[in-house]
């Protein structure tokens, strides 16, 4: 919080009512409520989304109210391929975010987040819209996950004073109060603060959520020629560290009985998850005349944690309801520094209009992490019917494993074309060269070890967009990405470091666009190479032979056939396999946690001052990791919900899960699963001032 303090002062479903940007000074954006949806995609790539050569949807911040969206995982609930996660019960719900059977990275205005993964994922308070691109993307935006990018567009001051008060409560004891209010301070400059408190329980025994986020914007305008804005937030939870529950007796039947999915198989008094994430964000768009603008932009965030965590592993032999455990102590401190310069304008050659994208970005990280291991042997079995706990009267016995500190420095320089061929034909082209220098120091109870290289990548994309008119227009291309993370201090057998993982998506699809319909048809492919897997002469090192496929159709869309009346809907096939693999058994096996087919419907009716609302998401049997044996159940979840407005006050019900269905998810793990949402109602009044929702 004093990081925080001291760099300070220095839907679910698709609205029929969305925003669209007005271009500013550069690339400042206002947002503007229209019936139609248009404006830029992200914060930074210039490109109108109706030209974006790749899968796109918009999740607005209205939808997420009106459906009782509670994390981003709820949200991506709209999205046919994307799978949403864990609920919030799990630990770092983001961590389990895919688009298209692989992870999904996260920008905040633009700028990559690292370390995002385990920052709250409930934390909606100061979101405007998340984009969802799908399908890698590094060019703009660096290393990035290989199923898409989930693009948060954070809160605006607005020109006139409004705000919106809340309270929500629900079942198993939600209780959550969120402020947003904006005002103008002067004729150049606004604010806008945005923030929520939660202190809910959950259906899981002994754990509650505690949670507070705050989001402070600043907006200036000196001159026609300048715009600059500040975003400081900051995100804190409290929780329960949740090891889930285990495949046997759950997914897979143990001969005596189901466990109760609102079973805590850790240990009551050494369960903390304690996490805290500020960042601060700031850029400047300078009007450079003849259509050229210069855009600096700089953030700072860190993400801390500190953690006791209890593992779920096999069943005793020969007693198939008992689990064995083993445990750690973790303090995690991480710091990420991102500086990027952006030169944009336009030019024309031969009668050909380009509009161009010129930037630079250094980057800096200091991820630290401190673990302690429960010794072997003081952390008992426990039965999952009737769980009796190892630490009621005394405090676990822990010895020191590992502590970790890395250092890696960024540079890179990127470019993007867009070439407007004609006026129904544009081609977007771009290039980027990263490269990496990292450190890593370990030391462990019995040595210290330091390791450190140099990583390098260039990525490009093309793309095309060609309207064929009444609305219809053809889109596809080819897009690269790359990930350091899985490679970093990482050598084969002979000594030498690995290369960057790759990704590439092949897509080609067919988009509508009209008044009251918006669709959109893909095909496409993508691949995840270079992936370490077992050395085939020796198992203790590896090799960087493996690769990851997902192939497979989506289609979603929205309709308005009458005035009061909205649908919108998807479905997708996904066929995720081994496509390379040193070990025969893997070859050609399914990809965990994807499933083949997966669909999402809802639907909006409004009568009178009512606005009925349901929906549907269904997703299919899929592995729980990959070649595993274990399968996890398709399962349908249907929701309802209404909302109201009686003069300055809003009234929103959601009742999530209607069926009680009992579902598990996968988090990455080949011993355990968790629980998903069980039926769920919560209600949302709403006071607005000055035309605030």
């Amino acid at each position: 919080m004093k990081s925080f303090l001291a760099v300070s002062t220095a839907m679910l479903c698709l609205a029929p009512a969305t925003h669209a940007q007005e271009r500013e000074a550069g690339r400042d954006e206002t947002i503007v409520v229209t019936g139609t949806r248009n404006g830029d995609f992200a914060a930074k790539s210039g490109i109108p989304l109706d030209r974006v050569p790749q899968g796109i949807q918009i999740l607005d911040d209205e939808d997420l109210v009106e459906r009782g969206v509670r994390s981003v995982g709820d949200a991506l609930r709209a999205v046919p391929s994307a799978n949403v996660g864990g609920s919030r019960v799990s630990r770092y719900q983001s961590a389990g975010l895919k688009i298209r059977g692989f992870a999904a990275d996260q920008m905040r205005n633009g700028i990559r987040q690292r370390y995002y993964e385990d920052v709250d994922a409930s934390a909606l308070s100061n979101i405007a819209r998340i984009e969802v691109l799908k399908g890698p993307s590094a060019v703009l935006y660096g290393q990035s996950g290989v199923g898409g990018i989930l693009s948060i567009i954070t809160r605006r001051p607005t020109d006139t004073p409004q705000a919106m008060l809340a309270l929500t409560g629900g079942m198993f004891g939600q209780k959550m109060a969120t402020i947003d209010a904006s005002m103008p301070l002067s004729g150049t400059l606004g604010i806008r603060v945005t923030g929520e408190v939660e202190r809910s329980g959950t259906f899981v025994e002994h754990q509650s959520l505690n949670r507070e986020n705050l989001g402070i914007t600043l907006a200036w305008r000196p001159s026609a020629a300048v715009s600059a804005h500040l975003v400081a937030e900051y995100v804190r939870r409290t929780t329960v560290n949740n090891p889930g529950l285990p495949v046997v007796g759950t997914v897979r039947c143990n001969g005596v009985g189901t466990v109760r999915r609102g079973a805590f198989l850790g240990e009551p008094d050494f369960t903390d998850l304690v996490a805290d994430a500020p960042l601060v964000q700031a850029w400047v768009a300078f009007d450079m005349g003849a259509g050229w603008s210069l855009t600096p932009r700089f953030q700072y965030s860190e993400f801390n944690t500190s953690l006791d965590q209890v593992r779920l592993l096999g069943t005793v032999p020969g007693q198939p309801t008992r689990i064995q455990r083993n445990g750690r102590r973790g303090r995690e401190e991480d710091r990420y520094t991102i500086a990027q310069l952006d030169l944009t304008g336009g030019a024309t050659t031969f009668g050909i209009r380009h509009d161009l994208l010129f930037g630079i970005e250094h980057s800096a990280e200091r991820p630290t992490f401190r673990q302690f291991d429960i010794v072997a042997g003081d952390i008992a079995p426990i039965g999952v019917l009737s769980p009796v706990y190892s630490y009621a009267a005394r405090a676990p016995r822990l010895a020191f494993s590992f502590h970790t500190q890395g250092k890696v420095d960024g540079f890179a320089a990127y470019a993007q074309d867009q070439i407007g061929l004609s006026d129904a034909w544009s081609v977007v082209a771009g290039v980027r060269h990263s490269s990496f220098d990292y450190e890593n120091r370990r030391t462990t109870p019995t040595a210290r070890t330091r390791d450190a290289d140099t990583i390098a990548n260039t990525t490009w994309q093309l793309g095309m967009t060609l309207r064929l008119g009444g609305g219809w227009s053809l889109f596809g291309g080819y897009n690269k990405g790359f990930d350091i993370d899985p490679v970093v201090g990482s050598r084969s057998r002979a000594g030498a470091p690995f290369r960057p993982e790759t990704s590439d998506q092949v897509e080609a699809g067919l988009r509508l666009i009209r008044d009251r319909l918006r669709a959109s048809l893909s095909a496409f492919r993508i691949r995840r190479n270079a992936v370490a897997v077992t050395d085939p002469i020796d198992v203790n090192f590896q090799v960087q032979e493996g690769q990851l496929r997902v192939q497979g159709v989506e289609a979603e869309g929205e309709w308005t056939p009458v005035d009061g009346w909205w649908l919108q809907g998807g479905y997708a096939y996904l066929d995720g396999r081994v496509t390379r693999t040193t070990t025969p058994t893997m070859q050609d096996a399914r990809l965990g946690d994807t499933p083949d087919h997966s669909a999402t419907a809802s639907t909006r009716v409004a009568l009178g001052p009512v606005e009925l609302r349901g929906g549907a998401y269904h997703v299919g049997q899929r592995r729980l990791v990959n070649g595993s044996p274990v399968v996890l159940d398709s399962y349908t979840l249907f929701d309802l919900g209404l909302g109201t407005d009686i003069g300055p006050v809003r009234i929103d019900v959601a009742l999530t899960n209607v069926a009680d269905t009992t579902y598990y998810t996968a988090n990455g793990g080949a011993n355990f699963v968790y629980p998903g949402d069980p039926r769920m109602l919560s209600v949302r009044l709403g006071y607005a001032l000055g035309g605030g929702r």
